[in-house]
């Protein structure tokens, strides 16, 4: 793939990492300690928010993750269609597992 197409990518992903992290840490607080957060989010609704939340926290963790991967898998010179075919798969994978696991509840 366009080696300038994924770094945007990665960058914009980091940059929406910020906001949901910070999503994911205020409902996961507010359900388990709700004497602490509970005035910013009852208890209830932070439980749900956080099961919400958790597969799109899980796909782009794990793009950076493997954006990363790619890139020292790159430094030691293994590149092609196949590095990053397995790669995407991975993060596919990893993001069906996400959206499985929390379809589940």
């Amino acid at each position: 793939m366009n080696e300038k197409t994924l770094y945007r990518a990665n960058r914009f992903f980091a940059w929406l990492l910020l906001p949901v992290l910070a999503v994911n840490f205020v409902t996961g607080y507010a359900a388990v300690h709700p004497r602490l957060f509970g005035g910013l989010v009852p208890k209830p609704l932070a439980f749900r928010a956080h099961l919400a939340i958790q597969p799109l926290t899980a796909a782009l963790v794990l793009f950076h993750g493997l954006y990363h991967v790619r890139l020292a898998l790159l430094r030691r010179g293994l590149r092609g269609a196949f590095v990053d075919g397995s790669l995407a798969v991975l993060w596919l994978a990893g993001t069906a597992a996400a959206a499985w696991l929390a379809r589940l509840g």
